[in-house]
């Protein structure tokens, strides 16, 4: 069977988006856990455990806007899924996260990140918490 000009650009770009993909989904991989950041006037937990593929969520509980930033730039080539992260189709290191809403990620790599939140994104050189750090196994 003879395949057209036509037909090798389809299936030529077929494997092209398949070998590309489509950047982070916006769900988190089946059987993965949830583990949730608490952040109130601190944050909870400071260490935190995950698997591959798990997502973190970063939920805040207070009354107003927060500002999350998650530091160094090793982990943005394992994100596997995000919620909150995407701008200008990138995944953004400097997050708000309105009152009583949520972000979160899913690593696909094993790694460790570290992260702080501004407790009054106006001010991002004060009013921040403490470093705290994720381990990815």
């Amino acid at each position: 069977m003879m395949i057209s000009g036509w037909q090798r650009v389809a299936v030529g770009l077929a494997l092209l988006g398949t070998v590309s993909g489509c950047g982070p989904s916006q769900t988190r991989p089946e059987n993965s856990a949830v583990h949730e950041v608490r952040i109130e006037d601190d944050v909870t937990p400071t260490l935190l455990y995950a698997q591959r593929g798990d997502e973190i969520r970063w939920h805040n509980l207070l009354p107003h806007p927060v500002k999350l930033g998650l530091l160094g730039t090793n982990w943005r080539d394992h994100v596997v899924c995000q919620k909150g992260f995407l701008r200008f189709g990138q995944v953004d290191d400097l997050v708000l996260i309105p009152p009583q809403q949520y972000v979160s990620l899913c690593f696909a790599q094993p790694g460790t990140v570290r992260y702080n939140v501004w407790l009054d994104p106006q001010n991002l050189t004060g009013s921040m918490t403490p470093t705290s750090t994720i381990r990815i196994d």
